[in-house]
């Protein structure tokens, strides 16, 4: 944090790092965030792939989005829990034999 970002960006990443805490206490267990610098070679190559050309940027399950809207962010989250919720459910079990 003290590493020379300006304020814009130390204050949007505060805003960031808030709402990652408050991830466990409304999805539990199921969500894992991965936070990567856009400015890594890492990053730059995630980028280019998932075509994000601003930030902060989110993928969820394929989904993406970009702002600073995080209640759109947890509906991405919910939906794709819903999804692989339902997938589990219709999966049809293996036929036993008699």
């Amino acid at each position: 944090m003290n590493s020379g970002l300006p304020e814009d960006l130390k204050a949007e990443f505060h805003q960031l790092s808030e709402w990652a805490h408050t991830l466990p206490e409304k999805f539990g267990g199921c969500v894992n965030v991965r936070l990567v610098d856009a400015a890594s070679i890492e990053g730059f190559f995630k980028s280019l792939i998932r075509r994000f050309w601003r930030y902060p940027a989110f993928a969820v399950e394929g989904q993406r989005y970009v702002g600073s809207d995080f209640t759109r962010v947890d509906a991405l989250i919910s939906q794709a829990l819903r999804q692989k919720e339902d997938e589990s459910r219709v999966r049809p079990t293996a036929p036993t034999s008699n």
